[in-house]
């Protein structure tokens, strides 16, 4: 991972993460046993480990090998078969889903300021336990999340002869919550568009606090919005980003973009779109091709949903129990600063509220530290590149449709270039979202950069979050250094219909704002042409 993790999070994410995956990769005969993490020097780094990799007593023999390559094998078969994930959908639709959204709230719901130390203690380490709960939750549901998309890409493309990431567009509108109109907007922005005066305060402008408080008292439907989604991150799954809460400005400028979006649109494309491939599927491969594009759509929203309704929304909460501990220690002196907490682990922020936690200035020097870990990066393996997985031919094929299915969007979500590409005039990337856009360029390296975005401009970013949707309107096009076809601004600009180019390691150090550039989002490339 491109950016240095807190105190708090190298402590409470890599068990959930781990045992997520190793939970789901068990659940469907995946051959790894898990895409273990781990903190090394400060930065996150992931290691496929195989299902026969050595453990505490020693490899395991030729016949535990085949045992349970057997067993594995079985719930390949099975999982098609059955298709699984439908099992996993229903589970996370009826159960996990709600009770998320639940259990965020309430502790949401709790008023900070008027809490004992005592109590804040107690809030602190229930809000922690649920960070972990919840880092497992996201990651126990990843295989159902992939599975169905990377197979439908890998058979599709075999069935019509075009490129697995060039299909995509077909499954543009089914994860509402990665467009303009979350489901959970919904009833907020129809309270808003009968009422002139709330669409004026959306509009208008004037101080952002002040406008979204009124827009509050008028609408209960915006209030109840805020209250479900205001603690949730904007981006990333670290307890130093920005709640969406923190920031009045972009919660308006995302209503002020679903009053003029029309909801139909990407979905309407993708139809379209998947009309066109059906036509060039061979007739009795129609219906597979139909079953396979179904099971695709049904799950789609999964892939972001997991997170946003996990773990995305328990950080955010973590960080704001973090930041009103900071406040109170600060006003005694125990800080310099309360943002200085972020990088304090649990048991010292609870330290704080005794007042024996680290001496002051400890952790702001922590603090400086992890920003100038960030700055300076990380090499993107340790030790020597990996080697390519093996051929999944030599599988069979119930593991080997597994395999490449998983192994596609894995890459999709995960991966980047290795080095930077390209000359002094051309940046190289990822394709993400076709289109060829020309325009300024806007480096967005904070919160306050994409504040100043201006109509047509394209964003270059280091990558992008749900900070960005509400300025969705406004951009063109978008560059970033990390990511890959799958991950969120491919997702959005395929939403949009406009092109991104991901991955390329170094463009926000190499474009600056006002440069002209000129985006080919099928090539992958990135001209800078004034």
């Amino acid at each position: 991972m491109p950016v240095s993790q807190s105190a708090s999070m190298s402590e409470l994410y890599p068990e959930g993460f781990n045992r997520g995956f190793t939970e789901t990769f068990g659940r469907y005969g995946v051959l790894l046993d898990r895409l273990a993490m781990a903190q090394v020097n400060g930065f996150v780094y992931h290691q496929p480990q195989p299902f026969d990799m050595p453990g505490p007593d020693g490899p395991m023999s030729e016949e535990e090998i085949g045992a349970e390559f057997g067993r594995r094998l079985g719930l390949a078969a099975a999982a098609f078969e059955t298709k699984l994930w439908r099992q996993d959908l229903e589970l996370w639709d009826t159960d996990r889903k709600p009770y998320s959204i639940q259990r965020h709230r309430e502790l949401g719901d709790v008023d900070l300021g008027r809490l004992d130390n005592e109590q804040m203690a107690e809030h602190l380490a229930q809000v922690a336990k649920h960070v972990s709960e919840m880092v497992y939750q996201h990651h126990r549901f990843n295989v159902a999340a992939l599975l169905p998309v990377g197979d439908f890409l890998l058979q599709a493309a075999a069935l019509t002869g075009r490129p697995p990431v060039s299909l995509l567009g077909v499954l543009d509108g089914y994860s509402p919550v990665s467009g303009i109109i979350p489901d959970d907007m919904e009833a907020a922005l129809d309270a808003i568009r009968g009422s002139e005066s709330a669409v004026s305060l959306c509009r208008d402008d004037g101080d952002p606090a002040t406008r979204l408080a009124d827009l509050r008292s008028l609408l209960p439907e915006v209030d109840s919005y805020i209250r479900s989604t205001g603690f949730r991150l904007m981006d990333g799954f670290d307890v130093t980003n920005h709640t969406v809460g923190e920031h009045p400005e972009l919660i308006l400028g995302k209503f002020a973009a679903a009053l003029d979006a029309d909801p139909n649109a990407a979905r309407s494309r993708a139809d379209a779109f998947a009309a066109d491939l059906r036509s060039e599927v061979p007739e009795d491969q129609g219906q597979h091709f139909d079953d396979l594009l179904g099971e695709a759509r049904a799950v789609y929203r999964l892939r972001d949903e997991r997170g946003i309704y996990s773990d995305m929304s328990a950080i955010g909460l973590l960080r704001l129990a973090l930041l009103e501990i900071g406040r109170r220690s600060k006003a005694d002196g125990g800080v310099e600063d309360a943002d200085d907490v972020l990088d304090a682990t649990v048991e010292e922020a609870l330290a704080l509220l005794s007042g024996t936690g680290p001496d002051v200035g400890e952790l702001s020097q922590r603090r400086a530290r992890r920003l100038q870990l960030t700055v300076d990066g990380a090499p993107r393996h340790l030790g020597p590149p990996p080697p390519a997985p093996p051929s999944p031919d030599q599988l069979p094929p119930p593991l080997a449709r597994l395999m490449s299915a998983v192994g596609f969007l894995v890459e999709g979500v995960l991966g980047q270039l290795d080095e930077p590409a390209g000359d002094e005039g051309v940046v190289i990337g990822i394709p993400a979202s076709t289109g060829v856009c020309e325009g300024s360029a806007r480096l967005i390296m904070t919160t306050d950069d994409l504040m100043m975005l201006q109509p047509g401009e394209i964003v270059v970013a280091p990558s992008t979050g749900e900070a960005f949707n509400s300025m969705l309107h406004l951009m063109t096009g978008i560059v970033t250094d990390h990511g890959s076809f799958a991950c969120h601004a491919g997702i959005v600009a395929r939403e949009m219909g406009f092109p991104a180019v991901v991955g390329t390691v170094n463009a926000t150090s190499r474009i600056k704002t006002g440069d002209t550039i000129r985006l080919d989002g099928a090539a992958g490339e990135v001209s800078i042409i004034g």
